[in-house]
């Protein structure tokens, strides 16, 4: 699945023999969210793209609720038709705009996840210092804010800088072989990453994915420049998009 002008950038890959298998880095890194909440129970994810993160939640995370968030229907047509998407008892496909859908909703969620951006293009409005503090309101308590960026461009520093802003703690995952960096927010972990070698091995792998390998791609001290951070009245975010780091 391919969004956006650039037909070398894909936005989904997966293997139809093997769909639990992570192609992309990114996506095998964000299910480190339930080494900081391993009780997670619901989630919410904003961003269907081709589904595979669905695909792994249907496959290995049966009893875990998953609301996935899609502003686009032909993305909810393509993944079902291409990509074997599928709805349950436990999983919800919502046709809306994130964003609105957080600000309609009273339902509580342990992990909130966003994956909802392109290589050419940022819906602005889910980068703003007052919707990470929306998606603080709908968390359950201990609950996580993740997100997936990239850390080439300029905009990755206004990023963390505005999750810093919001969140007493923020945690960053760097991938190794690609420019994706994982931005963990909350305010009240279950457990922080030095304690995740030490938890059960019950807790260490979501089918293929072991998360204590992802897990080491922590980076406890990044270096992230001042910058301002992104308000509804101020947010070049498409600018710094496209301004190398």
């Amino acid at each position: 699945m391919l969004f956006g002008r650039y037909l070398d950038k894909r936005e989904t890959c997966m293997d139809l023999t093997k769909p639990d298998v992570s192609i992309f880095e990114y996506t095998a890194i964000m299910f480190v969210g339930f080494l900081f909440h391993p009780e997670t129970k619901d989630v919410a994810l904003i961003g269907l793209g081709g589904g595979y993160i669905p695909t792994v939640f249907r496959m290995h995370l049966p009893t875990v609720k998953l609301d996935t968030i899609e502003v686009d229907p032909l993305v909810y047509t393509l993944a079902k038709k291409y990509f074997g998407v599928k709805t349950s008892e436990t999983q919800n496909i919502i046709i809306e705009d994130g964003r609105q859908y957080l600000q309609k909703t009273d339902k509580r969620y342990d992990q909130i996840w966003i994956d909802a951006f392109n290589t050419d293009y940022i819906p602005i409005h889910m980068t703003t210092a007052e919707f990470l503090e929306l998606a603080r309101s709908r968390l359950a308590k201990n609950g996580i804010v993740v997100q997936n960026v990239h850390n080439s461009n300029k905009l990755f520093d206004a990023h963390v800088m505005t999750f810093r802003s919001v969140f007493s703690k923020v945690f960053i995952f760097n991938g190794k072989r690609s420019a994706n960096t994982i931005i963990v927010g909350t305010d009240n972990p279950l457990f922080l990453p030095s304690q995740f070698k030490h938890m059960a091995k019950s807790n260490m792998s979501v089918g293929e994915i072991k998360l204590i390998e992802e897990a080491e791609k922590f980076v406890p001290e990044p270096v992230i420049r001042n910058v301002n951070i992104l308000t509804d009245d101020f947010n070049p975010a498409n600018l710094l998009l496209h301004q190398a780091r």
